[in-house]
């Protein structure tokens, strides 16, 4: 990089900085500015960098996450001062978590360098913003991607040398059952995940972050999917929305408690019954809403409905399988107004730094056979179904937004 262009990413930095407000909020348009930011100071950085700097920062990155991993299963930062003023020796460390102290100060070592902890003068050791939440749900997340994703993922050339070189799109045979030596056991990857019941637990517990990355209301408004008196003197059984594959019904919930015209008696919840009957317990379901046993490869049994909804459901399957969930449903859309919505990640055309973590999940989901689209993705699949997308509802500040589609006329 010439000086020249420095200067002018550096003035670019500054001139952010003056302009910059701290967050109040977690939601994406709260973080705008603190990422625009970030985005601009690692631009510097990777400008600086030679390639040599690069696996430099590879080999620590590498390092940190398995030493971050270890240690939470170890409990190590839950014996570290709560207090970021305060320190603890490695000897204190190694008596209260157990772990040998000289294993313990190989671990510590990555995580001072990347500053995920600090280590003083003395050698004591101190705890950040970080390793203070990685104690409660981050900590959690981060297990479920290194456990469910990263793990299989390392052996992705393997897989793909095994395989051939094209993208998995088996529920069956994918990296995660390859890395469970489960390929010929013919179990989807659910089915192996729940041979280890903390796992399960941690990956369905971690998973409740991608609210935020998919939120449910804000950007598509389902007041619209409201029966008028003239509609339900033609049909009064017809139904408003089916979410299908909707779990134990918190997205109805939110979304009947913001889109009031939306009546709860013609909205239909879908899951399989074990989770039904989860949803009837905790009494998540707003009273009215018709709670309806179905598996979703089957066929659609709600006729005429305005709309067949699916959240955060078409990234965990190919293209082939999310065609077959398609074609369930299809045959149902006998309403003059009936309409498929998909509300999922969008990926970028064009990737930039701003959407990194898109492409994260897109290779997380890759390893059970899974994918997230971008928009004209979207409009392939629908259009291979004979579906047309008459809309794509984009969430303000995140990656994400709502598909929508009709028959084609």
């Amino acid at each position: 990089m010439d000086a020249s262009t420095l200067t002018s990413l550096v003035s670019e930095l500054s001139a952010l900085t003056a302009t910059y407000v701290p967050s109040i909020g977690h939601d994406a348009p709260s973080q705008a500015s603190k990422a625009a930011l970030l985005n601009l100071t690692r631009k510097i950085q990777h400008s600086l960098m030679d390639p040599a700097m690069m696996v430099q920062a590879h080999s620590l990155q590498m390092a940190e996450m398995v030493s971050v991993r270890t240690l939470l299963d170890l409990k190590v930062f839950e014996k570290m001062p709560t207090d970021e003023s305060q320190r603890i020796t490695a000897k204190g460390l190694s008596e209260q978590s157990g772990v040998q102290q000289a294993l313990l100060e190989r671990l510590l070592r990555p995580l001072v360098a990347s500053g995920f902890i600090t280590q003083s003068a003395d050698g004591s050791y101190g705890s950040t913003k970080f390793s203070q939440a990685y104690i409660s749900f981050p900590g959690l997340f981060f297990t479920l991607m290194f456990d469910h994703f990263l793990q299989p993922m390392t052996d992705l050339p393997k897989y793909l040398a095994k395989h051939g070189t094209v993208e998995p799109t088996s529920f069956y045979v994918n990296p995660y059952s390859d890395y469970h030596n489960a390929s010929d056991s013919e179990l989807t990857t659910w089915e192996i995940m729940s041979k280890d019941p903390e796992k399960l637990k941690t990956f369905q517990i971690g998973l409740t972050t991608g609210d935020a990355m998919v939120p449910a209301t804000g950007y598509y408004d389902f007041n619209q999917l409201a029966l008028t008196e003239e509609e339900l003197e033609k049909d009064p059984d017809r139904v408003s929305l089916v979410d299908i594959g909707g779990g134990v019904g918190n997205v109805v919930k939110r979304v009947l408690g913001e889109y009031k015209t939306l009546k709860p008696e013609h909205v239909v919840l879908e899951d399989l019954e074990s989770i039904i009957e989860m949803a009837k317990k905790e009494e998540t379901v707003p009273e009215g809403v018709r709670m309806l046993k179905h598996d979703f490869w089957t066929e659609q049994p709600v006729k005429g409905a305005k709309a067949y909804y699916f959240r955060r459901v078409f990234h965990d399957y190919s293209d082939e399988l999310c065609v077959k969930l398609l074609k369930q449903v299809i045959p149902a859309m006998t309403g003059p107004d009936s309409r498929v919505l998909v509300a999922d990640m969008l990926l970028p055309e064009i990737m930039t730094t701003k959407e990194a973590h898109t492409a994260a999940l897109d290779i997380a989901c890759m390893v059970m056979g899974g994918k997230e689209r971008t928009e004209e993705d979207f409009r392939r699949l629908f259009q291979s179904v004979g579906l047309e997308v008459v809309a794509i509802h984009r969430a303000p500040g995140v990656a994400a937004g709502l598909v929508e589609g009709t028959l084609k006329s």
